[in-house]
């Protein structure tokens, strides 16, 4: 398991923090602001990225006013207003970060060797959190960071796909899915809390995954996403324990 300490005092590496929040958000309308245990959804993600000890910069990039004005009671960075041509659905998120780094750059801030990339929708992600990831990419020279909980029940020998007809495909082969479960590898499940991304990474081959991808195992509870409205519901609990 990783270990925060486990990074070398003299390892120094220029990290900008990044929190993506767009406006028109489809599945809960105005999600990104909406109140959650007496503060802003983005308000628990922007206090973190903001005491992050790791970041150099901690910035929200967002098209809409309201989130802005959100993120900056955070303590985050609000630079500019995101072009809408990288505010749509179909907007990916590397697309976001390059503009970022250039709009930085040309501003004479330059020179980003990571980007520790937070979401509005993990209020349960934390400053530790954050310093945990960047110090795992700097001590393994990761391209990719990300966070992932344990599979446990869910694991991959008992899943398959059904055709229309309903016949079933499954996805591993008959000798792994009759291994004793003691005997099953590990699996672990990809969620969003932190990424950190090389910045080589990002610019070279357009994607924040690279070729050599590590992972900061978290508890399942704290890789909370807030896609729909029972997803508040379980952050409200989580939060006020």
């Amino acid at each position: 398991m990783w270990h925060l300490e486990s990074l070398a005092a003299d390892v120094e590496k220029k990290v900008l923090g990044l929190l993506p929040a767009r406006g028109g958000s489809r599945g809960i309308p105005g999600k990104n602001v909406r109140p959650l245990n007496g503060r802003p959804l983005i308000g628990w993600a922007g206090e973190a990225l903001s005491a992050s000890s790791s970041v150099r910069r901690a910035i929200c990039s967002t098209d809409d006013d309201e989130i802005a004005r959100a993120a900056a009671a955070s303590g985050l960075e609000v630079p500019w207003i995101r072009p809408a041509e990288i505010s749509q659905d179909t907007s990916l998120v590397v697309d976001v970060i390059l503009h970022a780094l250039d709009a930085l750059a040309r501003e004479g801030d330059s020179d980003y060797d990571y980007v520790a990339l937070v979401q509005a929708t993990s209020p349960t992600v934390t400053a530790g959190d954050i310093d945990a990831a960047v110090a795992m990419a700097i001590a393994k020279q990761a391209d990719t960071v990300v966070t992932g909980f344990h599979a446990g029940q869910r694991h991959p020998a008992t899943m398959f796909s059904l055709s229309a007809d309903d016949e079933v495909t499954w996805l591993l082969d008959a000798e792994q899915r009759m291994s004793r479960r003691q005997d099953l590898p590990d699996y672990f499940i990809r969620t969003g809390l932190v990424y950190v991304i090389s910045t080589e990474t990002l610019i070279q081959r357009r994607s924040i995954y690279g070729e050599r991808i590590f992972c900061l195992v978290v508890s399942e509870e704290r890789a909370l996403t807030i896609d729909e409205e029972r997803d508040f519901q379980m952050a409200e609990f989580l939060l006020r324990r």
